[in-house]
Parts: C-alpha cells; sequence; structure tokens
C-alpha cells in the first residue's frame, strides 16, 4: 500500500518537472513547487512548521508611529518590508507571451497534481493536522503576512501623508484611470 502511495507521489514528480521543463523553461519554480508538495506530509503531522520572519514575528501593531521620524524611516522600512513580503500586488508582472503562459498553465497542473497527491497521504488530514498544531501554526503565519502587509500599506498612506515623494506609485499602464 504505501509502495504504490510513493510510487504516485513520485511518479506525479517526475511528470511535473519533465512537463514543466519542456513547456515553460521554468524548471527551478516547478522543482521548488513539486519539493513543496513532497513536504506536505511532515508539515501535516507537525514535524515541519512555517517560518515566520523575525520582522513580521516582532510587528505587533501595524498602525505604530513611533519609530517614523521621517521619510528615511518610512522608506527604509518599507523596503525591508519588502524584502520579506516581495513585491506587491499591483506591480505589473513580466510580458508573456501565449507559449509562455501555457506553459506556466501546464506547470500549475503538474504542481497542483503532487500537491494533491501528497494530501492524500494521511488519512483523516484535517483531524492531524489540528492534533498536531499544524492548522494553528499554518493560520499563524498567515496571520504574520496579513500583518506585514497592512503595514507596508499604511506606511505607503503615511510617508504620502508627510509629503514624501514616491510613496503612492502609479498605476500600471494597462489599468484605466476611474474618475
Amino acid at each position: 500500500m504505501r509502495v504504490a502511495i510513493f510510487g504516485r507521489v513520485a511518479a506525479a514528480a517526475i511528470l511535473a518537472i519533465g512537463l514543466a521543463a519542456c513547456s515553460s523553461g521554468r524548471t527551478a519554480d516547478t522543482r521548488r513547487g513539486v519539493g513543496d508538495a513532497a513536504y506536505i506530509p511532515l508539515r501535516d503531522v507537525g514535524l515541519m512548521r512555517p517560518e515566520i520572519p523575525l520582522l513580521l514575528r516582532n510587528l505587533q501593531y501595524p498602525y505604530s508611529t513611533a519609530t517614523l521620524a521621517d521619510c528615511h524611516a518610512v522608506t527604509r522600512e518599507i523596503a525591508a518590508l519588502d524584502g520579506v513580503l516581495g513585491p506587491e500586488s499591483y506591480q505589473p508582472g513580466p510580458n508573456r507571451n501565449v507559449w509562455d503562459r501555457s506553459g506556466d498553465f501546464v506547470e500549475e497542473q503538474a504542481i497542483s497534481a503532487a500537491e494533491s497527491t501528497a494530501q492524500d497521504l494521511i488519512p483523516f488530514r484535517s483531524w492531524v493536522r489540528r492534533i498536531s498544531g499544524a492548522s494553528r501554526a499554518e493560520r499563524d503565519a498567515l496571520r504574520a503576512v496579513a500583518n506585514g502587509q497592512q503595514r507596508r500599506t499604511f506606511l505607503r498612506g503615511y510617508g504620502a501623508s508627510l509629503g514624501c515623494p514616491g510613496m503612492i506609485p502609479p498605476p500600471p499602464p494597462n489599468v484605466a484611470r476611474q474618475r
């Protein structure tokens, strides 16, 4: 039974890497996605926990202005949050043609298949996650990211109210201006 399940996971991983490598050229992303899928059972039983960056772990109140003396402090804190959280959602991604997008689709489907197979390895998964504390750890990590995003948004508004240049970036060119 376990050999059959392991065989399914291995086959899904090999298929995902092979298909995505042929189609999109983004094998590093595919390997990372399949690797993350392989760790799902370890996260479910509590052997691995999502890592919360120190900056987000220490963020108690996203609307604090105690450390914001000038525009430089606001910009420095936004840059630190950008380093931890990644780019903001309004920032445009790369312009990709139809072949790249179709490769992305195949890659996403392959990773999704690997994740689904890995999630099926543990019976009564939701109960195991609840008992092991994995659900709570995942919620805590998501809450920390949400607090970081709130802080970054607040800092942009606060910096704009101080008159700091470049706090509110212009909208992407493909977004029509609404009046």
